[in-house]
């Protein structure tokens, strides 16, 4: 391939040469040639183009191409290659200019294809409408109330618990009576006032407890009813009870 090259190199300079007694454009034609060999590509493309311009020759248009190509214009190149291809006639001469086109042309990068859009997913259904569930849910107390039994146990409790306070503080208020020192008599009262205060305490609880065991066992045999309802929300749900004795 570079004795290809030089070979019509050669025959520029040759061509050149010979025309500079009859042709105006040889000066520039041989300064373009100058400055291809000093390795001035984009200089001598210019300045060949110039001659071009003039003479419109088909070997000052391959050198014109050559320049362009090797300054790392292809895409002009290529276009000059083409032109001069189309206008000779000797089939050799054709060939080496094709050879040089297919070293333009290898440099060109390829179009990558273009991706095929992706075809858009379909909308999902919109969700049904939320709707509340209610379910009553019935249970039967009979006699045998375990609540009731529980608070009967804590009344008698608190009952035997008030009494317990009650003769605890009546001994402790005896005691302070008979008292040797103010400072005992003092701790002996405040002990006694403070039973008597958990004894009152004690036996409202033990009554109270014992009056909603006996409340309870009295309405023996009535059913408890209890509603449970689900109301679906953007965040998930909500769950509402209420229960009826």
């Amino acid at each position: 391939m570079g004795s290809k090259l030089a070979l019509l190199a050669a025959v520029i300079g040759l061509t050149a040469s010979q025309s500079s007694f009859a042709d105006p454009a040889a000066d520039l034609m041989k300064k373009g040639i100058e400055q291809y060999k000093a390795g001035k590509y984009t200089e001598a493309a210019a300045t060949l183009q110039k001659v071009y311009d003039l003479d419109h020759k088909p070997e000052t248009l391959f050198a014109l191409a050559q320049a362009q190509r090797l300054a790392g214009d292809c895409t002009s190149a290529a276009a000059n290659y083409h032109k001069v291809i189309s206008q000779v006639s000797d089939v050799n001469t054709a060939k080496l200019v094709e050879q040089n086109l297919s070293l333009c042309e290898k440099d060109e990068p390829k179009s990558e294809p273009k991706p095929e859009p992706k075809a858009e997913p379909a909308a999902p259904p919109p969700p049904p409408p939320p709707q509340i569930i209610t379910k009553t849910v019935v249970r039967d107390s009979g006699a045998t109330d375990k609540l009731a039994a529980t608070m009967f146990g804590v009344g008698m409790l608190g009952l035997g618990a008030a009494g317990g306070l009650y003769l605890a503080s009546s001994s402790n208020a005896d005691a302070a009576d008979n008292a040797r020192t103010l400072d005992e008599h003092n701790r002996l009262s405040s002990r006694a006032s403070s039973e008597s205060t958990g004894m009152v305490i004690a036996a409202g609880v033990g009554v109270a407890a014992l009056g909603y065991a006996v409340f309870r066992w009295t309405r023996g045999g009535e059913s408890a009813k209890t509603e449970v309802a689900a109301v679906p929300t953007s965040g998930g749900g909500a769950i509402w009870v209420r229960s009826s004795f």
